[in-house]
């Protein structure tokens, strides 16, 4: 078993750190009351947090294939 390069090991670990971030983002959005005057309010709010959710999953998703695929 040949391990992967090292950009690669980082790249697939960076992706799944973006994932998380924007899963964190859209979550924030949906649950927050807090907007700070510069967040969207109502329904464009939670179109955009839940855009953020779906990518923020595709993200974790495909960087865990990928750091699983590094490693077998």
């Amino acid at each position: 078993m040949k391990r992967k390069p090292l950009h690669q090991q980082i790249s697939a670990t960076l992706s799944m750190a973006i994932g998380l971030a924007y899963l964190g983002g859209g979550l924030f959005l949906v649950a927050s009351s807090a907007t700070f005057g510069m967040l969207p309010s109502g329904l464009i709010r939670y179109l955009f947090g839940g855009m953020l959710i779906v990518y923020g999953g595709y993200r974790l998703y495909r960087g865990y294939n990928h750091y699983k695929s590094e490693n077998e």
